[in-house]
């Protein structure tokens, strides 16, 4: 028996070595692409966030005589004032300028009155890349009216304090490397994700592909037990998910110097302890993504049949991803009996460098293989049945 689940084993193994496809994706596609790209969007997204907030603002202003205390203001606090467009409006739409400062004739009398005064910021909402310098010039102009109401209240002899009830201030009992999770959310989705496809190709393979090439039949005839066949597939297909995984993990340890740590106030500390943690914690979901795989693949008659049903199970990880990210909740027992959002909770709480429950884990780990060990049985079930054959 134990022969004949090795044959099957490394038959399984060995084939699938030869498949180009099965090496890119297993190898390359799955494990690097999660993140390396990743980490290479986030700093993208960072830099174009907080990047160069130290250099000066180029703000074009319109009317700028009528106001000349806001003006040097804004020159006091690293603003370069520019003469604006003709056509404000039609400038921004053009993308000449990110934002334009409008100072209407009114101002000054208004200002004057003790009333508030107009300004205009003309702008597009739907220009991504203005938003750091509307962000900048809105936040100035804030200052500023806060200044000068604080000043006309002391004019008046009263305590700029009598209108703020509530002095808040915050107490962040947060981390570095607790908040690292704001930046690496979506790592344990990768790691799903590259067991997944690890097992994918190999799945469809060694039911539908075998099927569909008339191999099937003549493998079914000979004396190894089906039970035995069928676990000997699913070894291979776990070992392959496990294969992604582990990259997938190690791409993570060697790539983490490229988010953008120090520019969030955030530590990421995955060292190779945590990468450790990390598969094993994600290692049970290879043999339940392994068996799940089987069992869809079982009812279809071809390949493209098995790609097209099997790229439904694509969505699995992320339902709990959704859901933790649309109802944040506290690690609690029963999230620990759902395959993948057991994995995903822990391996959030690793992320933040928080210490793992031995009693989440055990329950993950147990409930996880559980569940791969009884959709092993139903695949060996379903070979079994003469309709394996088509």
């Amino acid at each position: 028996m134990r022969h004949a689940f090795g044959t099957v084993f490394r038959k399984e193994l060995i084939d699938n070595l030869r498949d180009r496809r099965t090496l890119l994706t297993v190898l390359v596609f799955g494990p690097l692409f999660g993140p390396v790209f990743y980490a290479v969007m986030m700093n993208t997204i960072v830099n174009k966030q907080i990047g160069n907030l130290d250099q000066p603002l180029k703000l074009p202003v319109r009317g700028a005589s009528y106001a000349p205390n806001l003006v040097s203001y804004l020159q006091q606090n690293n603003t370069v004032i520019e003469a604006a467009p003709a056509d404000p409006r039609q400038a921004v739409k053009a993308g000449k300028a990110d934002v334009v400062l409008v100072i209407p004739r009114e101002y000054a009398e208004a200002f004057r009155a003790g009333k508030p005064a107009p300004v205009e910021l003309v702008m597009d909402a739907s220009q991504e890349a203005a938003g750091k310098n509307i962000n900048r010039t809105r936040t100035l102009l804030q200052n500023y009216g806060r200044e000068i109401a604080a000043l006309r209240l002391l004019a008046r002899g009263v305590d700029p304090r009598a209108i703020a009830p509530l002095a808040i201030e915050d107490v962040d009992v947060s981390t570095p490397q607790s908040r690292a999770v704001l930046v690496l959310g979506m790592v344990p989705y990768f790691f799903l994700f590259a067991a997944i496809i690890g097992a994918f190709y190999l799945a469809i393979d060694t039911t539908a592909g075998e099927r569909e090439r008339g191999s099937l039949e003549p493998l079914l005839t000979t004396a190894v037990p089906r039970g035995t066949l069928v676990a000997g597939k699913l070894a291979a297909v776990s070992f392959y998910s496990a294969v992604s995984l582990a990259l997938d993990i190690l791409a993570l340890y060697w790539c983490q110097g490229l988010f953008p740590a120090a520019k969030l106030g955030i530590a990421v500390n995955f060292d190779l302890p945590a990468a450790l943690a990390a598969f094993l914690v994600m290692v049970p979901f290879c043999l339940f993504i392994a068996a799940l795989l089987a069992v869809v693949a079982s009812f279809t008659r071809s390949y493209k049949e098995a790609q097209t049903w099997l790229s439904f199970i694509f969505i699995l990880p992320l339902i709990p991803v959704l859901a933790l990210l649309l109802f944040p909740a506290q690690p609690a027992l029963w999230m620990m009996l759902v395959p993948a959002m057991s994995q995903d909770v822990l391996m959030t709480a690793l992320i933040k460098g928080q210490e793992l429950s031995g009693g989440f884990v055990a329950v993950s780990v147990v409930v996880t293989l559980a569940a791969g060990l009884l959709l092993a049985r139903l695949a060996a079930w379903l070979y079994r049945r003469e309709k394996i054959l088509g």
